[in-house]
């Protein structure tokens, strides 16, 4: 089995760190491997410890060549350019969740007739090289059961609301982190007052304070991701709501989510990805594809967390300590 070497570089080419395996060096390969990994929210927190620890475990392998973009806030051109350097650089693995699966669809096929492995990240994609990813189906039903029990238990004769926010940039990857409660939620009777796109905190405080003036019934948010759900967790407290009245849950397991749930108050739930296991995957799932071995799509699970099961919670924000 060949060695492998890494080094971490941005969109721009420009090397920002090279990283060795302890006897591992650059002259102790017998190939280096390239492979490039874009995603398209870089400055979400989840994707930023993800990009982290990304790092570690190819650090940990040993020699492979690890380009890293700097795509930010579903910026389609910024990605595109990035694209179009690997595959100028015929790199031997790409792995990628596209900001539009659709216009970037003659890029893959490009990367594809020079041999380069195309893999995409959250889910699988018809016509790519294998995928490295999690359930969002899932994480959306955890969330939804448990809002809803909260719901019935808290307030057993109704009359409070709920916002959703979506990414519907993603949705291909990504629906079922906002449809399972939709879903759900219009199944039990709940009412939704708002579903709109945010994936960021600034976002989130912003939908959550329009809805509250507008809805002074809300009680219940459920964010994209954790980004989402903290900005709307802060509206509920500038709004001076009783936080044993209102329920906050968000998707990802960022440090400051599961944070906030180990404090207790309104944030009472985290869908979290097992962050170790799939920065892991995606090191060790483009080393294989580079390296000829069939395509395979490989997901990690998704973990409620909540106060309710302190030891798991805790386990969970270990994850972030390394």
């Amino acid at each position: 089995m060949n060695n492998r070497v890494v080094t971490l570089v941005l969109a721009t080419g420009v090397s920002i760190l090279a990283l060795a395996s302890g006897a591992k060096t650059a002259a102790a390969c017998d190939r280096t491997y390239t492979i490039g990994f874009s995603h398209p929210t870089g400055g979400a927190a989840f994707v930023t410890s993800l990009r982290k620890k990304v790092e570690r475990f190819a650090q940990e392998n040993g020699c492979v060549n690890m380009l890293i973009d700097n795509t930010q806030a579903n910026n389609l051109e910024t990605q595109r350019v990035a694209l179009e350097s690997w595959i100028i650089q015929k790199v031997d693995a790409i792995v990628v969740l596209p900001v539009d699966a659709k216009a970037l669809s003659g890029l893959q096929k490009q990367a594809q007739a020079k041999g380069i492995k195309w893999l995409t990240y959250a889910a699988p994609t018809p016509g790519a090289d294998g995928s490295v990813g999690f359930d969002n189906v899932q994480s959306g039903r955890i969330l939804a059961e448990d809002a809803l029990a909260w719901v019935k238990t808290r307030y057993p004769n109704g009359g409070v609301s709920a916002a959703v926010t979506t990414l519907t940039p993603l949705k291909g990857a990504f629906i079922g982190r906002w449809q399972e409660p939709l879903d759900r939620f219009k199944e039990a009777g709940l009412s939704v007052i708002s579903t709109q796109d945010c994936g960021d905190q600034e976002c989130g405080l912003r939908i959550a304070e329009d809805a509250i003036r507008q809805n002074p019934d809300l009680r219940v948010f459920i964010g994209f991701n954790d980004d989402a759900a903290v900005g709307a967790l802060r509206a509920f407290t500038n709004a001076k709501i009783d936080p044993n009245e209102v329920y906050v849950a968000g998707q990802d397991g960022t440090p400051e989510a599961l944070e906030a749930v180990r404090a207790g108050g309104a944030y009472r739930a985290s869908a979290a990805i097992l962050l170790d296991k799939l920065a892991e995957l995606i090191v060790k799932n483009s080393i294989a594809a580079a390296t000829g071995a069939p395509g395979s799509n490989e997901q990690v699970g998704v973990e409620l967390a909540t106060q309710r099961n302190s030891a798991e919670l805790e386990k969970l924000i270990a994850q972030y300590k390394d």
